[in-house]
């Protein structure tokens, strides 16, 4: 994943300069069309006759003293992105982008940048070390087949819990069995001492626990299903390292999420095409890079200000948020902050459960 990111990296940092700093090949042919070039660019392409496959860090160093000294895109881009929420992106739809850095190419920069500084200070901070979940409670992992005399005695205790003359000890009391009798496969019944899952413990014990009428077929799949659990429980120790390999990933996955979640919250408005949500879409995740890079800096050079942090974090998300959709798509002030926190708690929502679930299937396809 390293090296996706510094190709990342040289790609889009690149894409941000005019090319000054960059040794060109002229009067060989454009490796894009084939013409001849006459000087530093092709008259045809207009690619620049430059050789990229140089150090990551030539490429950076060159490319960031292009940008500064003389293609001021960067410099009329990123403030503009950052203290005036929605207004970059309204100028870039409206037709304004020769002066503005490409949404996708300042994107990439910025996440590019992101990952690096997680991943340098998570290895130094040992932010991705110990991460398990808790111990398993005393239900064990439920299988989901239980045997006929259990169902039966499961129904026998719903039917008495609900007689509302139950004393509260017989009620405490039966509410316990009831626990016990729907408890599944225990903990206990199949862990090893070395933490592992004993597989045969387990097979036998969803074959004694099937219906009399489940098939061969359907106790292999309940029975590969939970071999799939039981492998996550037992790499729990390698959730930082599939989190930190899968994360650059689902960052990506995530734009065209969050794009829906406007395109949705915008269905009714006829002159907002996709186009749009992606580039607001854009824009937002890469002031999102941007304040994360920010805050883990300050987060890894003054460790006790996490908490703040993190709730700054939320706060200054959410405002820009609201500014954005309500410049971009020229919302009302209501409408504007009631999308906002909308789009901020279902984003939250489908990211968490886009990152768990990729993490946990890499370990299925492993």
């Amino acid at each position: 994943m390293e090296h996706d990111i510094e190709a990342a990296g040289a790609a889009s940092v690149s894409g941000l300069t005019s090319g000054s700093h960059h040794p060109v090949q002229s009067g060989l042919p454009c490796t894009n069309c084939g013409e001849v070039v006459p000087d530093r660019f092709c008259s045809t392409c207009g690619q620049l006759a430059s050789d990229f496959h140089r150090p990551v860090w030539d490429l950076i160093s060159g490319s960031l003293g292009d940008m500064f000294a003389l293609d001021g895109r960067l410099l009329r881009s990123l403030p503009l992105l950052l203290f005036r929420p929605g207004r970059l992106t309204r100028n870039y739809l409206d037709g304004q982008r020769a002066r503005y850095v490409p949404p996708f190419r300042m994107f990439l920069l910025a996440s590019v940048i992101f990952f690096l500084t997680i991943f340098s200070l998570g290895d130094r901070m040992g932010w991705f070390g110990g991460l398990r979940f808790d111990q398993p409670s005393e239900s064990g992992l439920e299988v989901g087949l239980t045997l006929p005399a259990d169902r039966a005695a499961r129904d026998a205790l719903n039917q008495a819990l609900a007689d509302p003359g139950l004393d509260d000890a017989t009620r405490a009391q039966l509410a316990d069995s009831q626990v016990v009798i729907g408890s599944g496969i225990q903990m206990s019944e199949i862990l090893l001492p070395d933490g592992k899952i004993d597989r045969v413990a387990l097979r036998t014990l969803i074959e004694e626990r099937a219906d009399p009428d489940t098939t061969p077929a359907e106790i292999e799949v309940a029975y590969r299903t939970i071999d799939h659990a039981a492998t996550v429980f037992e790499n729990q120790d390698r959730f930082g390292a599939r989190l930190r390999q899968w994360a650059p990933r689902f960052s990506l996955l995530f734009l065209p999420v969050f794009s829906l979640l406007l395109a949705l919250l915008y269905a009714w408005h006829r002159q907002v095409y996709m186009y749009d949500h992606l580039i607001t879409g854009l824009h937002f995740q890469t002031f999102l890079y941007v304040l994360g890079t920010a805050l883990l800096i300050v987060v890894a050079a003054i460790p006790s200000t996490t908490g703040w942090a993190i709730g700054l974090g939320f706060a200054l998300v959410l405002a820009y948020l609201y500014r954005l959709v309500r410049v971009t798509y020229g919302s009302g002030r209501l409408l504007s902050g009631l999308r906002a926190v909308l789009l901020l708690i279902l984003s939250m929502i489908l990211l968490a459960m886009l990152a768990i679930g990729l993490v946990v299937l890499s370990f299925f396809l492993t």
